[in-house]
């Protein structure tokens, strides 16, 4: 008697326990136009994750929010173009369920357009189609965002939307005259005690005087945080005194100036690694920074420090930073050698919104097998266009990079050497799919003595051809067969589509080709390119794409790879 009485408790229990739960499902039934993930999102309704397989895949709603839905979804509609529409609830023990009635909905009849400075571009509006107040909307910060990004600050704009809701069309006027340009103004620093003016503005993307651009302000926002010795960054450019904006900047320093941090990483040919990451930021004040990293695994260890000395000089206004790093690395069982290498390199490079180019030394002692050993000095120098939309993950643009050093001949039993590297990027997108193309073409002049075999090209790898490990194709000889040694001519080619799953999921298909030869100036391409093709994943998140890529050679697939990578290669 007492189970059965513990049971009926037990069960009411539950029973209480559901009546009062504070999420209920909902659903939707009569909508046409509209989608339901759209309705979902109106109210906040949450589905469980995709991963979540053991959870039902309904969405839920806080139950206290029910009553008020009705007239949220009415509203919504109207946004939508339907101002006509009817929206009613019932509510059971399963949930809530709204039948919708979207009848007919506004269009847009006319576009009319008077204006003296071109603006179709931002103008998403289209005769014929639904009139939706957010498009409407859009399209106003799209024209202002043009005019900004043009210099045009004392523009003219008057948009109207003219509805009638009995024949359920709507006119739109949009009149625009686009005044006089607007530069920028003096620039003021405030609130910096360790940070001369001078690195501040070293780190801007305009100068008194020049055409004003707010995708300029943009930029300079980024350039500052990325010499990461502020915490707060602020630009107030909202004044304007006859076509002239001042920017007035204050900061709030960074407070917490020394980082550390350790992990454990696993990479495909790499296997387990440890790693360990300490830095000092605003290292005695103007934005110098000092960090050191140490890697430990099977196969390589590493350990380096690093020294960036903003701004240490410039020529009229073009700055030049100071970087140098010196350090120690060992490799073994990557290649057909083992190697140890003791390492100096120093430069001076300048960075702007489009260019990069920096100008160094570098000194290197490499012992090879602990039987060959080359001292290696070489300037050497790195030039880099770059029009992409974005760093993090680009959609549209172009870069090219090219890269050279030189070793000096500077005793009779040195390496005397040409090497270079040239690359190109195109990305470009087609509504959600974007397609992104990478060339690397690279050779090398051996005028004296021998060259080592780590400075030739190898390739293999999550950023050349992904059949393979790191480093794991050398000379080519065929469509299926490589030598372990290194050439002195490279080309590779890859291409990428990249579509959308689900939310921040995306899938990619590719095909990686790699041609490596052991002439010196001679390109050979003729049935000595191993082709490679593929399939991947991405996750996106702010710092960059999670990727997960597999490849496999199109003509030997027992030759495959899995790679995992945070950060985009295109």
């Amino acid at each position: 008697m007492k189970k059965i009485l513990l049971y009926l408790l037990f069960t009411l229990l539950l029973v209480g326990k559901s009546f009062d739960s504070k999420e209920i499902a909902i659903d939707f039934q009569g909508n046409k136009h509209v989608s339901r993930s759209s309705l979902e999102e109106v109210v906040g309704a949450l589905r469980p994750s995709f991963i979540a397989l053991w959870k039902k895949d309904v969405a839920l709603i806080d139950r206290m929010l029910v009553d008020k839905l009705d007239d949220t979804f009415a509203v919504f509609y109207k946004n939508e173009g339907f101002y006509d529409a009817n929206i009613s609830h019932t509510l059971d023990a399963i949930g809530v369920h709204f039948f919708i009635q979207e009848n007919q909905f506004v269009k847009i009849e006319k576009i009319s357009i008077e204006s003296d400075f071109d603006i179709d571009e931002a103008i998403t509006l289209r005769e014929k189609k639904r009139f939706r107040a957010e498009e409407f909307g859009q399209t106003k910060k799209n024209i202002k965002t043009r005019m900004m990004s043009k210099g045009y600050c004392s523009y003219d704009l008057n948009t109207k939307a003219y509805l009638d809701l009995e024949k359920h069309r709507a006119n739109i006027v949009i009149k625009l005259k686009k005044g006089g340009l607007c530069h920028f103004g003096a620039v003021t620093v405030k609130g910096v005690s360790t940070i001369d003016d001078d690195v501040i503005l070293s780190r801007l993307y305009f100068k008194e005087g020049d055409l004003f651009n707010v995708d300029k302000i943009k930029e300079s926002y980024q350039s500052l945080y990325a010499l990461e010795a502020f915490d707060q960054v602020y630009m107030k450019h909202d004044l304007k005194f006859y076509n002239v904006i001042p920017v007035d900047i204050d900061f709030i320093e960074v407070q917490q100036k020394i980082h550390s941090r350790m992990g454990v990483g696993y990479a495909t040919d790499l296997k387990f690694q440890a790693k360990y990451h300490w830095e000092y930021k605003n290292f005695r004040g103007n934005g110098k920074k000092l960090l050191f990293d140490l890697l430990f695994s099977s196969k390589q260890r590493a350990i380096e420090n690093s020294f960036l000395y903003p701004h240490v000089t410039s020529l009229n206004d073009y700055y030049l930073d100071f970087e140098n790093s010196v350090g120690y690395t060992e490799e073994k069982e990557i290649h057909d050698y083992n190697e140890k290498v003791l390492y100096n390199k120093s430069y001076l490079s300048h960075k702007d919104d489009q260019w990069y180019n920096s100008i160094g030394l570098g000194v290197e002692n490499r012992e090879i097998d602990n039987r060959e050993t080359f001292f290696l000095i070489y300037p050497f120098m790195k030039l880099v266009y770059d029009l992409r939309d974005s760093k993090i993950n680009p959609t549209q643009g172009v870069y090219f990079s090219h890269e050279m050093e030189y070793g000096l001949p500077y005793s009779p039993d040195s390496t005397s050497y040409l090497k270079y590297l040239e690359e190109l990027r195109l990305i470009y997108s087609l509504a959600d799919v974007t397609f992104s193309a990478v060339g690397r073409m690279g050779s090398i002049q051996v005028y004296k003595n021998k060259m080592p075999e780590s400075k030739k090209f190898f390739a293999g790898g999550a950023f050349s051809n992904r059949a393979y490990g790191y480093d794991k194709i050398g000379i080519t000889e065929s469509a299926v067969r490589d030598s372990p040694e290194g050439g002195y001519t490279l080309a590779n080619l890859s291409f990428e589509s990249n579509f959308p799953i689900y939310n921040s999921f995306r899938g990619a298909l590719f095909s990686d080709n790699t041609m490596i030869s052991k002439n010196q100036g001679i390109w050979e391409f003729s049935n000595k390119v191993i082709y490679s093709a593929g399939i991947g994943f991405r996750y996106l998140t702010p710092i960059g794409p999670f990727k997960i890529d597999m490849g496999l050679n199109v003509r030997d697939q027992q030759e495959r790879a899995v790679h995992f990578q945070v950060g985009q290669s295109f």
